[in-house]
């Protein structure tokens, strides 16, 4: 399992925050390190600027954290991009500065980047949105974003057109000067223009993202903040599968009971909790068209939902702090007989973690209600986890299921203290509307 690193300090808040900024990427499909790019590009329009450490910090994570508010809500667009937005899509995505926002002003020791990233859509001339601001009213840092993450558009492959070359789109910031661009950032950028766009690089990148920490997050971080922080990320996975909102939560906590039962210690019920709330991180890459599709899937669809628990693997193992937790969210979907993914592993050669999870999530699963039915119901659930003893689940693992007090589903079933994630409850409501009419899939699976 390798070893387990306490949450107590810098280190596992940045391991978090670095997965928050690669899984953008990721559930933004087409636009893969769109947001990196303008991060890179921002920053060193801050530094022409004049701006000192801190701005530029929190500009970087800023451009990273933009489109946090679109996750649950146009992905469609974003994996099968046209040329024009239909009016609905579009609709959405103006409302997404708003709803990245209220997301980012929820993140423990970054809420100061709330009104960049609110205000990253709006123009010079007061033209934009969501609020019209126009001017020096809009701050500094989200004009800064405004014109990078143009000309990073603009330097992309769409739908409708190949990329712009360098004079092309130092020729539309020009022409924008004044109107969607405030004239000091637009003579930042043309200063360096020439030179062409700072290429992104994944390990300098990850260099940059921890220097960054360094200026907004104190040498000492709680375990209250690092618990929010989870609820913030986990919210964002939820929003994205058609489970119903909390999933994640719920997962974690019914793991550490059901390892209580089992006499794991401290650090191995840390690494489970944390596990929890980490193992569907590969559901982002999913495009929305497999997870909410109106019957049963065929072998591409499927060999999507066999690669995600790779996928969120290996961005765990990429994360230095949060390597440990790779177990959990690479094996879940083994199954006891070896009739699992993505390796086929049987009985005890599925990590005890993996063999929690499977339980806990196949349950949660059960009891929540879907778009497409009711809940199942705790005796249902119970009576389902119990038949595929021996076949889908580890026994004694069942046996320590069966065996936890009822006041900890109770526990579980409870709203976090911060109260229920209105991002992924809005989202939840959308899918609602969206996969009416989905096939029931396997309870067990």
């Amino acid at each position: 399992m390798g070893p387990v690193r306490s949450d107590v300090g810098r280190t596992f808040y940045v391991g978090l925050l670095q997965t928050l900024l690669l899984v953008m990427g990721t559930a933004k499909r087409y636009l893969l390190w769109h947001g990196p790019r303008v991060a890179i590009l921002s920053a060193r329009l801050g530094d022409r600027l004049g701006l000192g450490p801190r701005e530029r910090s929190e500009i970087f994570f800023a451009a990273n954290l933009c489109d946090v508010g679109m996750i649950g809500l146009v992905e469609e667009a974003w994996e099968n991009p046209v040329a024009v937005l239909p009016s609905a899509a579009r609709a959405k995505v103006f409302e997404h500065p708003r709803r990245s926002g209220r997301t980012v002003a929820r993140i423990p020791h970054l809420h100061a980047l709330a009104p960049l990233v609110r205000h990253h859509h709006e123009w010079w001339d007061g033209s934009g949105y969501p609020d019209g601001l126009a001017g020096d009213a809009i701050p500094i840092g989200a004009q800064i974003l405004r014109l990078a993450d143009t000309v990073t558009a603009l330097s992309g492959v769409r739908p409708h057109r190949a990329a712009l070359s360098e004079p092309e789109i130092a020729s539309i910031v020009r022409d924008g000067s004044g109107r969607e661009f405030g004239p000091k950032v637009v003579d930042a950028y043309l200063s360096f223009a020439w030179k062409g766009l700072p290429p992104y690089d994944a390990r300098l990148y990850g260099e940059a993202c921890v220097d960054a920490v360094a200026d907004l997050v104190p040498s000492t971080v709680s375990p209250l903040s690092t618990y929010e922080f989870l609820e913030i990320v986990a919210s964002l996975i939820d929003a994205k599968d058609p489970t119903t909102g909390g999933h994640s939560r719920r997962v974690a906590e019914l793991s550490v009971a059901v390892a209580e039962q089992l006499g794991q210690d401290a650090r191995f019920k840390e690494t489970l909790r944390y596990s929890g709330y980490l193992h569907d991180l590969g559901k982002l890459a999913v495009p929305l068209r497999v997870l909410t599709k109106p019957g049963e899937l065929d072998d591409e669809d499927f060999d999507y939902i066999r690669a995600h628990p790779s996928h969120g693997a290996d961005i765990l193992e990429n994360i230095p702090s949060l390597q440990h937790l790779t177990t959990g969210a690479r094996y879940h979907h083994e199954r006891w007989d070896g009739s699992g993914y993505p390796e086929g592993l049987s009985g005890d050669h599925i990590p005890v973690v993996a063999q929690i999870l499977a339980v806990c999530g196949s349950y949660d699963a059960m009891t929540s209600a879907r778009s497409y039915r009711d809940s199942r119901g705790h005796p249902w659930a119970v009576a389902e986890l119990a038949r595929c003893t021996g076949v889908h689940f580890a026994p004694n693992v069942v046996d320590a299921f069966m065996a936890v007090p009822e006041d900890r589903f109770a526990a579980a079933r409870a709203e976090p203290k911060m109260g229920r994630d209105p991002f992924a409850r809005e989202a939840s409501s959308v899918r609602q509307r969206t996969t009416r009419g989905v096939t029931q899939q396997s309870s067990a699976g």
